[in-house]
């Protein structure tokens, strides 16, 4: 080797070295970033499903056996609620009976004034219905409405 071609060889050697220096430090940092950001993810994950099962297993020993314990007064509360809307429609029909039996009365009598209607709040929401004017005048039968035998156990 000559002096001549020494420092050509210096300078690629110290080129060559530069490709084979490695930067862990910065690279390893990347990966612990990307390691401490996962666990930190796993962790919220971890306590998600833990409030979760909680949760659940509150649900499974207190609010189940409530419900269940409550299942019978349910049930009652359906039948009530079932025989509230059974009074209403038997109050409906008499109303309704009564209403025609009273306008047909007005129709006989010739009155104008539409009394009864006053009395019936939901008559507002009925359309104007043209009275029915009998030919001849029969005689007046009052409506069955009301009978207590219905309601009430004959002793």
């Amino acid at each position: 080797m000559t002096s001549h071609t020494t420092p050509v060889i210096e300078e690629l050697a110290k080129d060559y070295a530069s490709y084979a220096k490695l930067d862990l430090s910065n690279q390893m940092k990347s990966f612990h970033d990307t390691i401490e950001d996962v666990m930190m993810r796993l962790e919220e994950f971890q306590s998600i499903i833990e409030m979760v099962q909680s949760e659940s297993s509150q649900c499974m020993e207190q609010h189940i056996p409530r419900l269940q314990d409550m299942q019978q007064e349910v049930i009652n509360l359906c039948r009530r609620i079932d025989a509230l809307e059974h009074v209403i429609a038997m109050a409906n029909v008499n109303l309704t009976t009564l209403e025609a039996a009273v306008d047909n009365a007005e129709a006989e009598l010739g009155i104008s004034d539409r009394l009864f209607g006053m009395l019936n709040p939901l008559s507002f929401f009925k359309k104007a219905q043209e009275p029915m004017v009998p030919s001849k005048l029969p005689a007046f039968e009052p409506p069955t409405i009301y009978r207590s035998d219905d309601y009430f156990k004959n002793e």
